[in-house]
């Protein structure tokens, strides 16, 4: 028989567990920091993301006196949960006792448009104690919304898209950087790769390259370089000629334009091409990056936090053990189109909200000296070293692009990386190109569908969806945009024979997979001869 006591007890550990659990399980239910505690709400941005965070934010808080709370957010839902809590007045934070972030992670091109909508503050006042010039110039367009000059944030880390290989397949081919030069060169280098039925260490099939889209969301983040390399894009500023002048009269759907359509016919012959891309239509980007690092794929258009992930083990979400591992990972450059070589750069920025203007001059300081701090060289050099993702200083990128494996990514980066147009829409605009795609990708895969009259429909349908967005009106007659549509992505695109001028090799097993080959071997041995000597 239990004593009270002890019941007593265990019934009081039952509690205290369940409701942990329920505390981790709704954000809702988080203690709400004590007020002394500054609070800080990040996104998990790769392997050990939260250990780097937590050293940098406990050197501040040695430093100051002050402690800090670091909220980690799912980046699926933290876009809702922030514009959830940021349209809450004063008033609704006192009555819910609901925890309110002094400094917070935003997408970059979600920057734009929390400004627009008065959830985050201006920071023009604290440009000259940060030096705002030592940040990456493409990355700083995205602090302001549009035209507009005010800054409401400052860039934290890169997110820079670039084409990775696998080494030892790609040297053991024979192939450098001038067989992907330009378009023609780089499909008759895909090509030839398809042909030559590569098989991995495994006995696995070893494919030449893939987008993945099938329900995926980084769409415009695979077409865009594309789109701009033959000189097209998504969103573009539109103008109104008067007097032989013009003024900027807001934006537009640049989807459909002449430049745009030669990209996307380009984009579409990855999606379309069984041969070259057979995986495409029926994996997503994060399927297809797991094929990569299996060794099952020769190439990838993927970030540069692959490279650091090759660093640690499993246990803590690294790569290290990875078939991909042993082979060796590469950067080669993009292929140039008429209108230059692109490479895209997202990444996050560091925000304060505007709820802050309701707390104390004191508190309002303690957060833009917890933001300034944050955004360090040295702790902007710590915490993206250990992500692997680019750092946003442009001191630091010169030290970066000193280490061999990020240099392809690195070089140029000033004059052809290119990120997304600052408008407060762009976040639906993705929504549209995304279900583009998928759209598209669904009628590729229906064999029954007719794709050349169908794929136009699409394309129309997310352009007129993208005008709408912004509030513009071509006035253009649909019947004859489609027409233009159907014609453009009917045309050829141009591809260059390229041979394979080394025998391929297969990746070699891994180590543990010979010691288990080898160990099978001698058991039957062992075996073998022990039944010999019972026949004796």
């Amino acid at each position: 028989m239990f004593g009270l006591e002890k019941v007593n007890k265990i019934f009081g550990l039952f509690l205290l567990v369940v409701f942990s659990v329920a505390a981790f399980a709704d954000p809702e239910l988080h203690a709400v920091p004590a007020k002394d505690t500054l609070s800080l709400w990040v996104m998990d941005d790769g392997v050990n993301s939260g250990f780097a965070l937590q050293k940098i934010t406990r050197k501040y808080s040695q430093q100051t006196k002050k402690p800090v709370k670091v909220r980690f957010l799912n980046w699926g839902e933290a876009f809702d949960e922030l514009q959830r809590v940021f349209a809450m007045d004063s008033s609704e934070v006192e009555a819910s006792g609901v925890e309110v972030p002094d400094v917070v992670q935003l997408g970059s091109s979600w920057v734009p448009y929390f400004a627009d909508a008065g959830m985050i503050s201006s920071i023009d006042s604290l440009l000259d104690v940060v030096d705002s010039t030592r940040f990456y110039s493409e990355a700083m367009k995205a602090t302001h919304v549009g035209r507009g000059k005010e800054t409401y944030a400052l860039p934290w880390f890169l997110d820079v898209r670039g084409l990775f290989v696998n080494e030892r397949l790609w040297l053991s081919m024979g192939f450098n950087d001038e067989d992907v030069e330009n378009f023609p060169e780089f499909y008759g280098t895909l090509r030839s790769v398809a042909k030559a039925q590569l098989k991995n260490g495994y006995g696995r099939p070893v494919t030449a390259f893939e987008f993945g889209v099938r329900e995926d969301w980084t769409a415009q983040q695979q077409m865009a370089p594309i789109l701009w390399s033959f000189g097209g894009d998504l969103v573009v500023e539109c103008e109104v000629h008067e007097n032989d002048s013009s003024r900027f009269s807001g934006y537009r759907s640049a989807l459909v334009d002449s430049a745009s359509l030669v990209g996307l016919r380009h984009y579409l012959k990855f999606v379309r091409d069984r041969e070259i891309s057979p995986n495409g239509l029926r994996e997503n980007s994060s399927q297809i990056a797991d094929r990569f690092v299996r060794s099952e794929m020769l190439m990838i258009h993927g970030t540069s936090e692959i490279i650091r992930k090759m660093e640690f083990g499993s246990d803590v979400g690294g790569l290290m053990e990875s078939p991909l591992a042993k082979d060796g990972i590469a950067v080669i450059p993009s292929p140039k189109g008429p209108a230059g070589r692109f490479t895209f750069v997202g990444g996050s920025h560091l925000a304060l909200p505007k709820l802050l203007s309701y707390r104390s001059a004191q508190r309002q300081k303690e957060a833009a000296d917890l933001f300034l701090f944050l955004l360090r060289a040295d702790n902007v050099d710590q915490y993206s070293r250990q992500i692997g993702f680019l750092p946003a200083d442009r001191s630091l990128i010169h030290l970066w692009a000193q280490d061999s494996r990020y240099y392809q990514l690195i070089n140029g980066l000033e004059k052809d990386g290119r990120s997304f147009i600052n408008i407060p829409e762009w976040r639906e605009v993705e929504v549209v190109m995304n279900n583009m795609v998928g759209r598209i990708a669904k009628s590729l895969a229906d064999t029954s569908s007719d794709e050349s009259d169908e794929i136009p429909r699409v394309v129309l349908a997310a352009h007129e969806q993208i005008d709408s967005l912004l509030r513009h009106e071509s006035g253009l007659d649909r019947d004859s945009l489609w027409a233009c549509i159907r014609l453009a992505l009917m045309q050829p695109v141009e591809e260059h024979e390229n041979e394979i001028r080394e025998e391929p090799q297969e990746t070699e097993r891994p180590l543990f997979v010979v010691l288990v080959a080898a160990a099978a071997l001698v058991l039957v041995v062992v075996v073998i001869v022990v039944v010999l000597r019972r026949k004796r």
